[in-house]
């Protein structure tokens, strides 16, 4: 489950910080950016997060 968990991760910022879907967001296209680092490194924090409790019984 860890390596799929990892691999739609890796899909989904491919898609999100891909041009075609970043031009979208001409106008806003540094808000879009910022907003979408930080939603996807807190998911990642998230997801690590709880994949060690899960892994300590928790």
């Amino acid at each position: 489950m860890n390596k799929a968990i990892w691999i739609f991760l890796f899909a989904i910022g491919i898609i999100l910080f891909n041009w075609p879907f970043i031009s979208i967001f001409t106008e806003t296209q540094i808000y879009y950016l910022f907003v979408v680092w930080f939603l996807f490194i807190l998911s990642l924090f998230l997801i690590t997060y709880y994949i060690k409790k899960e892994d300590r019984g928790g």
